[in-house]
């Protein structure tokens, strides 16, 4: 059934499956496409724009994701979780005649938020979305890391470097969605692969270059068998431990493999009845991406151990189940609109609930039930009055969308919003986001340009540490940390040129899109769905042709 968004005006489809589940969950269907339905939730989480502010309650100056200017109380970890507040004591009553989102928005606006999502770590301060990571420096969603910087969405990972999805990796810099692979840097959906560089698809393979697709194999370049020693030479001629090398590297493996080499359509691996990209043993899943681990699932983004749910972002590692429009949450049950939730059941409309169950409206709870708008009833009161609430949500068409944008505590571009949906400002402020203006570049007393730095590491003194970079392309100051020079030096590269958050823009712009076109295979014409856009240099094959030819 077509229908037209609302936000954007595009026309979307309304299948069969994704009625049934609304009718299932007694919610309506949805009046946006999922594209802006996602825009609107990743609105609400802010993982990367951090500052420094007191805590509200000991005074203690703590990292934060809120700035200072936010209305409400920001509490450090351990105020936070502390019995020296209650939340219920900012409960307020429901007013029938006045809207639910705006008394949300009041009781949004007094009670204590977690300053940082940050759990059980050591010495990793500058983390957020994180937990169990020791001596790890501005990674975000990222869990069990030891000594890894400026990476995101990683786990078990050691000594690792501008990295994104990478699991149980040791000395990488820059790679993307691989498993177990050691002394690397720039692999692509790579496995239980070392010592190469600048290559995607390969498993088991060692010392390769330039290659893809391959299995079992060293010493290669652009995927031609060499001689260990040819392939030394080959490489030392590179000069991949200077800036012009490692410029000349990047440009061949972004510019002259994809032209050289076949991609698969989709990136499945293990899964059955999935319709989407970048998923791992997944099972009849529509319209997903970045997933692992879940079934029956539609609409989602990067969710783990999720079933029978729609309109998901970010979700996992707990199993969750029968859910709607939810982010950041992990082992919830039969829960809709929520945000920052674990383990919950029955949840509407919450935020950053942590082990509550049947709560409508509410924020900052803890192992609390039957609760709306943070006060307590007893279970009939708490029925009656969440049946009074749908009922007066459904009426004014809001039951069932997520928190509205002025509902959210953060401007659109410090937002998950901006990574995947970048919209100029104006664009945002038309769709109701509030946009942060650039911060001012701050006062530093020793600073260098980046392109006056010197082309090799050996050529970088421990000076470095106390002055600023300016960025090539931003201009905003950056400055290299004692780890990451340690790092560099390890690893024989040059120093970056460009600030963490430029270099993780990037580093963006190697993911599979979050759409699929159709195409034919161009090997052997058969159509089939793809994120790879017609217009892309990519030589794009269908599942079948793509496996004959890497096997």
């Amino acid at each position: 059934m077509p229908n037209t968004c609302k936000d954007c005006g595009l026309v979307f489809e309304s299948t069969p499956r994704d009625r049934a589940f609304y009718e299932e969950l007694k919610l309506p269907s949805p009046k946006s496409c999922p594209d802006c339905r996602s825009l609107l939730r990743c609105s609400h989480r802010n993982e990367r724009s951090l500052a420094k502010r007191p805590c509200s309650l000991c005074k203690r100056e703590v990292v934060s994701m809120y700035a200072a200017d936010v209305p409400f109380p920001v509490y450090c970890h351990d105020c936070f979780f502390s019995d020296h507040w209650n939340p219920l004591d900012f409960g307020q009553p429901y007013r029938e005649r006045a809207s639910f989102f705006e008394q949300l928005k009041e009781l949004l606006a007094r009670v204590p938020r977690l300053s940082i999502i940050n759990k059980q770590t050591e010495n990793s301060e500058f983390s957020n979305y994180s937990f169990a990571n020791k001596n790890c420096y501005l990674t975000f969603g990222s869990h069990y890391e030891e000594d890894c910087l400026y990476g995101a969405y990683s786990t078990k990972n050691r000594n690792c470097l501008d990295c994104l999805w990478l699991y149980e990796c040791e000395l990488c810099y820059e790679c993307l969605f691989s498993k177990n692979c050691y002394h690397s840097l720039f692999l692509d959906h790579c496995e239980d692969t070392r010592d190469s560089a600048f290559s995607r698809e390969l498993k088991g393979c060692t010392h390769c270059l330039f290659c893809a697709n391959l299995r079992q194999k060293k010493h290669c370049i652009f995927n031609e068998q060499l001689t260990e020693k040819e392939y030394a030479k080959r490489v030392q001629a590179m000069e991949l431990d200077t800036l012009s090398g490692l410029a000349k590297a990047k440009r061949l493996f972004f510019e002259e493999l994809p032209r050289r080499f076949p991609v698969r359509a989709l990136m499945q691996v293990q899964c059955e009845e999935c319709e989407g990209s970048t998923m791992t043993n997944c099972k009849q899943m529509h319209r997903c991406f970045f997933c692992a681990d879940s079934e029956d699932c539609s609409y989602a983004v990067q969710i783990d151990n999720t079933f029978h749910a729609t309109d998901m972002d970010y979700m996992g590692y707990d199993r969750s189940e029968r859910c709607c429009q939810t982010i950041g949450c992990q082992g919830l049950f039969d829960c809709i609109a929520c945000n920052a939730c674990w383990h919950g059941n029955g949840l509407k409309y919450c935020q950053s609930c942590f082990s509550c169950s049947d709560c409508f409206g509410c924020i900052s709870l803890q192992q609390k039930k039957h609760c709306i708008l943070n006060r307590e009833y007893s279970q009939e009161e708490y029925r009656r009055l969440s049946e009074q609430i749908i009922a007066g949500m459904t009426k004014d068409g809001s039951f069932g969308n997520f928190f509205p944008a002025a509902l959210s505590p953060f401007a659109y571009n410090e937002t998950m919003a901006k990574d995947w949906f970048p919209l100029p400002e104006t664009d945002a402020r038309k769709r109701g986001y509030r946009w942060k203006s650039n911060d001012e570049i701050p006062d530093v007393e020793k600073v260098i340009d980046a392109k006056d730095l010197p082309e090799r590491i050996e050529d970088i003194p421990d000076d470095v540490l106390n002055w600023a970079i300016r960025c090539e392309t931003t201009q905003r100051p950056y400055r290299i940390v004692k780890k990451e020079l340690e790092f560099y030096r390890e690893m024989h590269l040059p120093l970056p040129h460009h600030h963490p958050e430029e270099r993780h823009r990037m580093r963006l712009l190697r993911r599979h899109q979050r759409k699929l076109w159709t195409r034919p295979c161009m090997k052997c014409g058969k159509e089939m769905e793809t994120t790879y856009a017609p217009e892309r240099p990519e030589i794009v094959y269908c599942e079948n042709c793509y496996l004959k030819e890497v096997y």
